[in-house]
């Protein structure tokens, strides 16, 4: 049998490298935010590029530009927040642009086609000694730049893109994936794209990369990490896992991915995530041999996107818990949001109806007190109470009989827990039967695509 051929990987390089004339406008946009910084007055330091593209790893297309604008650690962080909000303010002028809040607020936004953020950080000597999160990247990008050869970048682009071809890049509360930063070290530790690859397909749990040898040894390492399932050394903080943000399931599927890679490499695995949606009929068609319902609900004032997907994220496990409790047999559901206008739950249930009366099984009858109050509890049942197999079983009036009842309950209860802004637009929320999932996909093509995706539920690589 002939060996796999890797051959189009050149294409593939070729097509994800940002071009001469790139590059050159991208190093004009840096020089010219760097100058504007260091001409504007104000308690700030000095200002440097860091990111992808201050290392060269960046792909084709993607024009962020990630500005760390250094302060002294004397300052004290009102000041610190204050200068560095209003510095970035001044910078973006008439951009469009808005304050982001992290650990501690930045300013994001749009000048001249670039994505431009304007993050304040402290100038300290070593990332250990930061007094916030942001601190040590500066550090990241000084040590990428000392090992990083240029031979390299283009490995890190190709890994790059094979991550955000099967959809685990990014380490977003939406993605759950990797972080740049992380595939850099990734080629650091492996030398090329294909061994890379290659490792990644023979991971198991909990396994340990420390490029610096920081621990002393990967069981130790572990152990101070609580076993995670991929802990990635910081080169530049040992108590800091670069992996942190991959959840176990994107774990897993990079290790399914590159499997079926090396055992038949196609260029499609590196681009993937740009397959077609299907079409209204297809989706009529789909619908029609299952059963979906969900809730539309207006996405909450002054919310980041980012923090929006982790609410959507842990409110719909929530429901999905309260609907099972309610004996609903919940198969799988997803969640989107625009970012802007609107925010969806949509769940794919077994059984949308059940059956008027609920069994409820008891108690042994060797067990007096408890049989007692659940008799007490149970004082009017349709039938029974009875013995059983030896226990005390009755049938009661279910409450919600019908999926449509249930999720209004759990949706409304939902709402009730949840703390401002997110609450009062849970409780603007609508039911959405197949008929109206079908007519919102229509109007809204960015929607069509993720029901898609929900309703294929088969990975790209498989």
């Amino acid at each position: 049998m002939a060996s796999p051929s890797f051959g189009f990987l050149s294409k593939v390089r070729k097509r994800i490298t940002p071009s001469p004339s790139d590059a050159r406008a991208e190093q004009a946009m840096v020089r010219r935010l760097l100058r504007e910084i260091k001409k504007t007055k104000g308690p700030h330091l000095s200002a440097l590029l860091c990111g992808s593209m201050a290392r060269n790893t960046h792909l084709r297309g993607d024009r962020d530009l990630d500005i760390f604008v250094f302060y002294s650690p004397k300052l004290k962080r009102e000041s610190f927040e204050k200068n560095g909000l209003q510095l970035a303010h001044k910078i973006f002028g008439k951009h469009f642009h808005e304050e982001v809040y992290s650990e501690h607020p930045y300013v994001r936004g749009n000048i001249d086609g670039f994505d431009v953020e304007i993050v304040p950080t402290y100038k300290v000597e070593k990332a250990s000694d930061k007094l916030s999160a942001v601190d040590r990247t500066p550090f990241h990008a000084q040590y990428m730049r000392k090992h990083l050869s240029k031979q390299q970048c283009g490995e890190v682009r190709l890994l790059k893109q094979f991550l955000k071809g099967i959809q685990a890049y990014g380490a977003d509360v939406k993605n759950q994936g990797v972080p740049g930063y992380l595939v850099e070290i990734l080629i650091l530790r492996y030398g090329t794209f294909l061994k890379a690859v290659q490792a990644m397909s023979q991971w198991k749990n909990n396994t340990v990369i420390d490029l610096e040898e920081q621990h002393s040894t990967p069981q130790d390492a572990l152990k101070q990490f609580n076993n995670t399932h991929l802990l990635v050394i910081d080169p530049t903080d040992m108590s800091r896992n670069v992996a942190a943000a991959l959840s176990f399931n994107q774990f897993a599927r990079m290790i399914m991915a590159a499997r079926q890679f090396l055992a038949a490499p196609k260029e499609r695995f590196f681009f993937a995530h740009e397959s077609p949606s299907m079409t209204l009929p297809q989706i009529k068609s789909h619908l029609a041999m299952q059963e979906l319902m969900g809730i539309h609900f207006p996405f909450p004032k002054e919310t980041v996107e980012d923090v929006m997907w982790g609410q959507l994220l842990r409110v719909s496990k929530k429901m999905q818990h309260g609907l099972e409790a309610k004996d609903y047999c919940i198969r799988r559901h997803f969640f989107w949001t625009d970012g802007q206008e609107h925010a969806f739950i949509i769940f794919d249930v077994e059984n949308p109806s059940l059956q008027s009366s609920k069994l409820r099984i008891g108690p042994s009858v060797f067990d007096a007190t408890h049989v007692e109050h659940f008799l007490r509890a149970h004082p009017k049942p349709l039938s029974g109470p009875r013995i059983e197999e030896g226990k005390v079983v009755l049938e009661i009036p279910r409450a919600f009989p019908e999926f449509k009842g249930a999720l209004k309950e759990e949706a409304q209860l939902t709402a009730q827990t949840e703390k401002s802004p997110l609450r009062e637009a849970l409780h603007q929320f609508a039911l959405l039967d197949e008929g109206q999932i079908i007519a919102l996909a229509k109007k809204n093509k960015s929607f069509q695509h993720a029901l898609s995706a929900f309703l294929k539920g088969k990975e790209s690589f498989l």
